[in-house]
């Protein structure tokens, strides 16, 4: 049987960090932040087996 395992975090603008570079980075995937215009690719990362983001 396989266990479930769930691990949320706040991020905020105000600390400097970008939620779409986050999401990005967890998912192993390309991103465009519509507000800065910055693309985050971490499509190279490894070690990524399954993502999902709810939006």
């Amino acid at each position: 049987m396989a266990i479930y395992h769930l691990s949320m975090k706040i991020i905020s603008r105000n600390s400097g960090y970008s939620a779409v570079a986050s999401a990005a980075y967890r998912s192993g995937s390309l991103m465009l932040d519509e507000r800065t215009g910055l693309t985050h690719d971490y499509t190279r990362k490894s070690g990524v087996a399954e993502a999902v983001i709810l939006t």
